[in-house]
C-alpha cells in the first residue's frame, strides 16, 4: 500500500512541474505578444487581450494533452471550463493590471497581472477544468 502512495505522489509531482514547464512556455509567449503588439502600436487594452488569448489557447492544448494528458471524449466540456476559468481570471488580471498602471510602468504592471492571472488560474485549473480527467 506505501508503494502505492508513492507512485502516486509521484505522479502528482511531476503532473505540478508539467503545468509549471506549460506556465513558463505561456508566460514567455503572453509578454512577447504583448510587447510584439505594443511596439507596432496596438492600443494598451487590446494587446494585454490578444496577448493573453494566445497563451490560453497554447496553454489549453498544452494542459489537456501533456499535463493532464486528458483522454476525455467530452474535450469541449474541457475547453469550456478551461475558456471560461481563462476568462475568469483573465478579468481579475485585468483589473491588477489596471490598478499597477497607476503606480508602475507598463511593463512591470503587465508582470503583476501576468503574476495574479498565473496563481489563479492554476488553482482553477487543478480545482475545475480538469478534475473531470483520470488522475
Amino acid at each position: 500500500m506505501q508503494q502505492k502512495w508513492k507512485a502516486l505522489d509521484s505522479a502528482e509531482m511531476w503532473r505540478f512541474l508539467r503545468f509549471g514547464a506549460v506556465g513558463v512556455l505561456n508566460t514567455c509567449l503572453t509578454f512577447v505578444t504583448f510587447i510584439l503588439l505594443r511596439h507596432w502600436q496596438v492600443p494598451v487594452d487590446v494587446a494585454n487581450f490578444l496577448s493573453y488569448l494566445a497563451g490560453m489557447v497554447c496553454s489549453f492544448i498544452c494542459n489537456k494533452l501533456w499535463v493532464f494528458r486528458s483522454r476525455s471524449r467530452r474535450w469541449w466540456l474541457e475547453a469550456a471550463l478551461f475558456f471560461g476559468g481563462a476568462g475568469l481570471c483573465w478579468l481579475l488580471q485585468w483589473g491588477a493590471f489596471r490598478l499597477l498602471l497607476l503606480l508602475l510602468p507598463e511593463v512591470w504592471a503587465q508582470l503583476g497581472g501576468m503574476a495574479v492571472y498565473t496563481l489563479l488560474n492554476y488553482i482553477y485549473n487543478r480545482c475545475v477544468a480538469f478534475r473531470l480527467s483520470p488522475r
